[in-house]
C-alpha cells in the first residue's frame, strides 16, 4: 500500500505552503511577543522568565493547524533509532553546562520552572517548523545539503529578528550566527535518529542551560551588577556551540551517500 499519496495529495506547491507557514509562525511568535512586552523592547532572558510563553503557545498551535490541514504526515513524529550513537556527545557537553550552573547556583524555583517550560515550547515550536515542516518540503525540491544549508540560514536569520524585541541587534546578528551553528546540529540529530523528537528534548534543554546559565553567572556577580560585559561576549554563543557544529558534521558526513528516506505517516 502507497503510504506517500494521501501526504502528498494536493500538496505539489509543498515548499511555497512552507514557506508561507513559516511567516505565519514567525508573525506569531515576533508579535506576540511584542504584545506581552507591552510594545516596548524586552531582552529574551526577561521573556522566558517573566511568565508563560503565551506566543509560543499560538505559534505551536498555527503548526499543528497546518500539518492537520495539509495532511503532512511526514513530519517526524516517530520512534527514533541509534540514540546512544548519535547523542552521546551533545549529552555528555549538556551534562558540563548543567554541572557548571549547579556550582554557579540555580534562580529560584519559579523562574527555573519558567524558564523550563518556555525553552521546551521553544524547542517544539522551531523543531517542527524547521526540521520538520520546512525541512521536509525542501527534501522534495532539492538534494539533502542544499535542504540542510537553506534550512540553516533560514533558522539563524530568523533570529536575526530578535533584535526589533530586544532592541539589540548586533547581538541579534551574532546570535543568528550560532543559532545556525545549532541548526546543523538539530538536523543531524533529526536525520540520524530518524525522528524529530530527540531534536525537540535537545532543542529545549539546550536553550535551556544557555538561559540558566547566564541567568545564574548574572547572579553570582558575573553579569550586569559587574558593569558593561566586555565586547568579547556577544561571541560567547558561536564558541560553545563550536563543538556540537563540529560533531554534527561528523556525523553528516556521508550524508550524501545516505540521503534521507521518507519517514513514515502517523496519525
Amino acid at each position: 500500500m502507497n503510504m506517500e499519496g494521501p501526504i502528498m495529495s494536493g500538496t505539489s506547491n509543498r515548499f511555497w505552503i512552507s514557506i508561507a507557514v513559516l511567516l505565519l509562525w514567525g508573525a506569531a511568535t515576533m508579535f506576540g511577543a511584542q504584545i506581552l512586552g507591552g510594545g516596548e523592547e524586552i531582552s529574551l532572558d526577561e521573556l522566558v522568565r517573566q511568565g508563560v510563553g503565551w506566543q509560543f503557545v499560538v505559534a505551536i498551535a498555527v503548526l499543528l493547524g497546518a500539518i492537520a490541514i495539509f495532511r503532512w504526515r511526514d513530519i517526524g513524529f516517530v520512534r527514533p533509532h541509534s540514540l546512544f550513537r548519535v547523542m552521546w556527545f551533545p549529552c555528555i557537553y549538556l551534562l558540563l553546562f548543567g554541572a557548571g550552573i549547579v556550582y554557579l547556583g540555580l534562580p529560584p524555583l519559579v523562574t527555573t520552572l519558567l524558564v523550563f517550560l518556555n525553552t521546551m515550547m521553544v524547542g517544539f515550536s522551531e523543531e517542527v517548523m524547521f526540521r520538520g515542516v520546512l525541512f521536509r518540503a525542501s527534501i522534495e525540491r532539492m538534494s539533502v545539503w542544499p535542504a540542510i544549508l537553506l534550512n540553516m540560514m533560514l533558522f539563524g536569520g530568523v533570529h536575526a529578528f530578535n533584535g526589533f524585541i530586544t532592541g539589540e541587534f548586533g547581538a541579534a546578528i551574532q546570535q543568528s550566527f550560532a543559532a545556525g551553528m545549532s541548526g546543523l546540529v538539530f538536523i543531524a540529530i533529526m536525520l540520524r535518529t530518524g525522528s524529530i523528537w530527540p531534536a525537540i528534548i535537545y532543542h529545549g534543554l539546550w536553550d535551556f542551560a544557555l538561559f540558566t546559565v547566564g541567568m545564574a553567572s548574572a547572579a553570582s556577580g558575573g553579569g550586569e551588577a559587574a558593569g558593561e560585559l566586555p565586547a568579547y561576549a556577544g561571541y560567547l554563543p558561536i564558541v560553545m556551540n563550536l563543538p556540537n557544529f563540529i560533531f554534527a558534521l561528523i556525523l553528516l558526513r556521508n550524508i550524501h551517500k545516505d540521503p534521507p528516506r521518507p519517514l513514515p505517516a502517523t496519525g
